[in-house]
């Protein structure tokens, strides 16, 4: 990656900035993160309908389903976003083969990450940032950097060096808030919309309506029900493909910080600038 090559603007960037560049890159290069996007959601949905038709209490299981397609889906947008900030053209295809390539080492680091993150956060919660701001450019790490096995935690130590790991804690938490604005207000509409066009209601007015006391349906509902889990599962993957592009783009934004790209790129221009007023 060379920093000239960059078809972004090189600076430093607040988590807002991240998530602006981040819609930008999504209305941009909308095509090949939809078909990203269809192959990890499709299959994460239909499995949750699946597995919560068959059986109860599958609240935990469908979220062990998201976690897993979406850390595919997270070192496929990376194979195949990344490049292109660097004025790489890469296809879906290209980003496939070379998650393959590396397929073994992502596993590997994927699942040490989620056991963590389950670990410090009961039940996939809010303390599982903690992990996530440390842990949580591993894609780019691997991927993108195309670090050695041996060499991802000390290229993420690195990262998390000169208050990184602070920031990058502040910028998940911002980013996990505004994720879940976004998807409660989405599931809302989408109940909504069953409910008054179909009339297929899905949570609320089956709640409310209820002569059972509500906490009980509310669990019952949450824990058994498979449309409130598919839509749950749905409403989580829509707005997630902007929310990683965001992640990614704090990525850069950190290592800008701690490589000083804005400052090589200004030296290399007012040196240019130099040389032709010599002449």
């Amino acid at each position: 990656m060379k920093i000239e090559d960059c078809i972004v603007t090189v600076e430093r960037r607040s988590v807002g900035g991240c998530l602006d560049l981040a819609f930008v890159f999504a209305r941009e290069f909308c095509g090949p993160l939809f078909r990203l996007w269809l192959i990890c959601a499709v299959p994460s949905c239909l499995l949750t309908w699946l597995i919560s038709s068959m059986a109860a209490g599958m609240l935990i299981w469908t979220l062990v389903i998201f976690l897993f397609f979406s850390s595919v889906f997270s070192a496929l947008l990376v194979a195949c976003i990344g490049p292109q900030v660097f004025n790489v053209p890469i296809s879906v295809r290209a980003s496939l083969m070379t998650w393959r390539k590396r397929f073994w080492a992502w596993l590997l680091l994927s699942f040490v990450m989620r056991l963590m993150q389950a670990f410090t956060g009961f039940c996939f919660v809010v303390p599982s940032v903690f992990v996530t701001a440390y842990a949580g450019h591993m894609p780019e790490v691997l991927l993108l950097e195309q670090a050695s096995l041996n060499s991802v935690t000390q290229r993420l130590s690195w990262l998390a060096g000169g208050s990184g790991y602070t920031r990058n804690l502040g910028r998940m938490l911002g980013l996990m808030t505004f994720w879940a604005i976004l998807s409660i207000g989405l599931f809302m509409i989408l109940d909504f919309l069953a409910t008054t066009l179909f009339n297929t209601p899905i949570f609320f007015r089956i709640m409310f309506d209820s002569s059972r006391d509500r906490g009980e349906v509310f669990g019952q509902l949450l824990y058994d029900s498979p449309r409130v889990l598919t839509a749950i599962q749905l409403t989580l993957w829509i707005p997630y493909p902007v929310m990683r592009l965001a992640w990614f783009f704090c990525y850069l934004d950190q290592r800008i910080r701690n490589e000083c790209w804005d400052l090589q790129l200004q030296f290399r221009a007012e040196a240019t600038r130099l040389e032709e007023l010599a002449i």
